[in-house]
């Protein structure tokens, strides 16, 4: 993790001043490995206001099996350390449909979650490629199922939006730099690998990937995007409607435009996917089993 003397060297104060409103939300990424009250309280000196901690599980066999460093007691310390070093929005990452998981030890680890003044939950279900030597043991897709709606069930008991596919956030505490993605919203990625978008002009780039060679080309004044495309109309389509059904915000019914995606949308209502917005007229969404399935509802509606 880069240091908070690093990062004030590489951003002058009076630079950042420039940058920093009330309202802005800086976000860092850290494993429990990671965190340390001093260089935390430092970074929180500094202008980050939000953590976002990968926790994932809570069960000392999972972690070695997912290959974290960390076990469940640092995990605790971790986050203990984090509150105290006064940061108040805070994210954590869990894991679920790992091997030989079951539900009871899902609810274990969002109780010890809500301990604490979390804002914010990110749950993601594990998936591996087939050639993966963990992939012959994940659950089948009923218990997968059966963890998701779970998780769903009890962050929602709890106080939680179910906001996002992923993710859960107390009221007004929303990740504003993903749903920036999730909107559709121009951004911008500084580093190798990282990718940016012009909403307006529709276009896509990545950055070279290599550190070395990423530095060269600053260095010599060269560009460092390694690919850009455009979209066509079609890949507009398809990623307006996986953005819009990712969010519970949903999308509003005069984007049915043939018989097809209306009795498509149909069955998924008789099927309890997809259901009338409850606070939006005129809009639809997607249920919690919907959330679950969305690849499916997305590539059905975007095709028809």
């Amino acid at each position: 993790m880069t240091s908070a003397k690093a990062m004030s060297l590489a951003l002058k104060p009076l630079e950042l001043e420039k940058r920093l409103t009330p309202e802005t939300e800086w976000t860092m990424e850290a494993n429990p490995s990671s965190i340390h009250q001093t260089s935390f309280r430092d970074y929180r000196a500094l202008g980050v206001n939000r953590v976002s901690m990968g926790v994932q599980a809570f069960r000392d066999d999972h972690l070695k099996m997912l290959g974290r460093v960390h076990n469940s007691t640092h995990a605790l310390k971790s986050l203990e350390t984090v509150f105290e070093s006064g940061f108040t929005n805070v994210s954590v990452d869990l894991l679920c449909g790992i091997p030989e998981q079951t539900e009871e030890d899902l609810e274990k680890a969002l109780s010890t979650f809500i301990q604490f003044p979390i804002t914010h939950l990110s749950c993601y279900l594990l998936t591996l490629p087939p050639h993966h030597k963990m992939y012959p043991q994940l659950p089948n897709e009923d218990t997968q199922l059966s963890h998701l709606l779970l998780i769903d069930k009890w962050m929602k008991s709890h106080g939680f939006e179910h906001y996002e596919i992923s993710n859960f956030a107390r009221p007004g505490k929303r990740a504003r730099h993903n749903l920036n993605y999730w909107q559709g919203k121009s951004y911008l990625g500084l580093g190798p690998s990282a990718h940016s978008f012009d909403a307006q002009k529709s276009v896509r780039w990545k950055n070279i990937s290599s550190l070395h060679k990423y530095a060269s080309q600053l260095i010599d004044g060269n560009s460092v995007i390694e690919w850009e495309e455009e979209l066509n109309e079609d890949q507009i389509k398809l990623e307006q409607w996986m953005l819009a059904l990712r969010l519970d915000d949903g999308f509003p019914s005069f984007w049915l435009l043939t018989d097809l995606q209306k009795s498509r949308v149909s069955t998924f209502e008789s099927q309890l996917l997809v259901e009338n917005h409850p606070e939006k007229e005129n809009y639809k969404r997607l249920t919690a089993k919907g959330f679950a399935l969305s690849d499916m509802i997305i590539q059905s509606l975007a095709s028809s």
